[in-house]
C-alpha cells in the first residue's frame, strides 16, 4: 500500500528516468518515425470519440447510447498512450504512462462487458434496409386501409340513403292511411299504425346515427376550432331541454385546437345530451364542462349528477349498439358513445370514465395539441420513400 501512496505523491515527478532519447541508441530517422507514427495515431484516436460525441447529440434517441460513450472513451484514453509515448523522448513520464494505461484497461474491460451485455440487442437493431421494407409494408397497409375506410364511408353512405326511401314510404302511407281511415279503425288497429310508425321513426334514426358514425374523420384538412364557440352552439340548440328539466350547466374556458368542426361537436353533443337524457327523477341536472391543459394535450371532463354508470359497464357503453336502458326509460340508439370513443381514438386522444351510481358520471377525454391522423402518416411514409 506504501507504494501506492508513493506511486500517487511522485506521480508527476520525472527524475527516477532519463528522456527516451537517452534510453539505447536512437537514430533521427528511427526516433521521428516513432514520435510522428505516435502522433498520428493519437490524433486519430481523437477525431474517432469526437465523431461519436457529435453523432449522439445530431442523432437523437441512438440506440445502445451507453455502448457508444465507453467505446468513444476508450478510443481517447489508447489516444492518450500514444501521445504520452511520443512525449516521453523529452519528458519521462513514466509514472503517469502508468496511469492513463491504467485507466485506458479499465474502460477497455468495461467496453467489452457492455458489449458482451447489449450483443443480442445490437444483433436485434434492424438494418436501414429492413426499416425500408417495414416502411413500404407499412405505408401499403396504410393506404390500403385508407382505400378500405373511404369505400366503407361511401357503402354506409350509399346504404342510408336507400334504406331511407322505403321508410319514408312506410311512414308516409301509414300517416296517411291514419289520416284517411282513421274513423274507421277500432283501437287495436290505431295502436299498431302507432307502434309502426314509432318503429319507422327509430329506424330513422339509427340510420342517421350510423350515417355520421361513419363519416367520423372524414375530413383530412385539420382547422382551428374554437370549443369556446362550438359548445356554447351546442348548449344554444339543448335550450330546449335545459329549459325542460330546469338543467344547470357550469362551462369553463375552453381553448381553440386544431381538429374538424363536424366531429368534435358530435363528440361534445353526444355528451352533453347523455348528461341531460340520464338524470335521476325529480332532480334538476348540473353539467360541468372543464379542461385542463396537461402540456402536449388537452384532458376535458363533461361531469353530471344523473343516475350513474356501474364500474362493469365502463368499457361496454363505448362499444356500438351497446345500450344500458330500454327504450321506454330513456331514447336513443348505441350509437353515441362509439362515436364518441371513435373520434377521441382517431385523434390520437383516450376516453374513460369514473361513475357513482346514484351520484352522477364523469367522462374525460384527451386531445394532443399536436394530432397525427392516419392520412398524415401515409402522407409522411410517401415523403419518406422518396428520401
Amino acid at each position: 500500500m506504501q507504494q501506492v501512496f508513493d506511486f500517487f505523491q511522485r506521480l508527476a515527478d520525472t527524475s527516477d528516468w532519463p528522456p527516451r532519447w537517452y534510453c539505447g541508441t536512437w537514430t533521427d530517422f528511427h526516433g521521428w518515425l516513432y514520435i510522428l507514427s505516435d502522433l498520428t495515431i493519437w490524433l486519430a484516436y481523437m477525431a474517432i470519440p469526437l465523431i461519436l460525441v457529435r453523432f449522439i447529440f445530431i442523432k437523437k434517441g441512438v440506440p445502445l447510447a451507453g455502448v457508444f460513450w465507453l467505446f468513444g472513451a476508450f478510443i481517447l484514453f489508447c489516444g492518450l498512450t500514444h501521445l504520452i509515448d511520443a512525449a516521453m523522448f523529452w519528458i519521462p513520464a513514466y509514472r503517469i504512462n502508468a496511469l492513463i494505461r491504467f485507466l485506458t484497461a479499465v474502460v477497455s474491460v468495461a467496453t467489452v462487458v457492455a458489449l458482451i451485455r447489449y450483443f443480442n440487442e445490437a444483433v436485434g437493431l434492424r438494418t436501414s434496409k429492413e426499416y425500408d421494407r417495414e416502411l413500404s409494408y407499412r405505408q401499403l397497409a396504410m393506404q390500403e386501409l385508407t382505400r378500405s375506410n373511404q369505400e366503407l364511408q361511401q357503402f354506409a353512405y350509399i346504404a342510408s340513403h336507400d334504406l331511407q326511401s322505403p321508410l319514408k314510404t312506410i311512414a308516409n302511407y301509414l300517416s296517411l292511411l291514419e289520416n284517411k281511415h282513421g274513423d274507421q279503425l277500432d283501437p287495436d288497429a290505431r295502436r299498431l299504425i302507432g307502434v309502426s310508425t314509432a318503429a319507422a321513426e327509430r329506424m330513422r334514426n339509427l340510420i342517421n346515427d350510423l350515417l355520421d358514425f361513419s363519416r367520423v374523420g372524414s375530413e383530412v384538412a385539420l382547422r382551428q376550432v374554437d370549443l369556446q364557440e362550438l359548445v356554447n352552439e351546442i348548449l344554444e340548440e339543448q335550450q330546449a331541454e335545459i329549459q325542460a328539466t330546469g338543467a344547470v350547466v357550469d362551462l369553463g374556458t375552453l381553448p381553440t385546437i386544431m381538429g374538424h368542426r363536424t366531429d368534435l361537436k358530435q363528440l361534445f353533443q353526444n355528451l352533453v345530451s347523455n348528461a341531460l337524457k340520464y338524470r335521476r327523477p325529480d332532480v334538476a341536472p348540473r353539467v360541468s364542462i372543464q379542461v385542463t391543459d396537461e402540456g402536449h394535450q388537452y384532458r376535458f371532463a363533461i361531469r353530471d349528477n344523473g343516475i350513474g354508470i356501474e364500474r362493469q359497464y365502463f368499457e361496454r357503453v363505448f362499444q356500438i349498439f351497446q345500450r344500458l336502458h330500454g327504450r321506454n326509460q330513456y331514447s336513443g340508439t348505441g350509437i353515441g358513445l362509439a362515436t364518441c370513443k371513435k373520434v377521441i381514438d382517431i385523434y390520437g386522444g383516450q376516453i374513460w370514465i369514473d361513475s357513482t351510481v346514484g351520484q352522477g358520471t364523469t367522462f374525460y377525454f384527451t386531445i394532443p395539441k399536436v394530432i397525427k391522423m392516419l392520412h398524415h402518416f401515409v402522407q409522411t411514409d410517401s415523403l419518406q420513400s422518396l428520401n
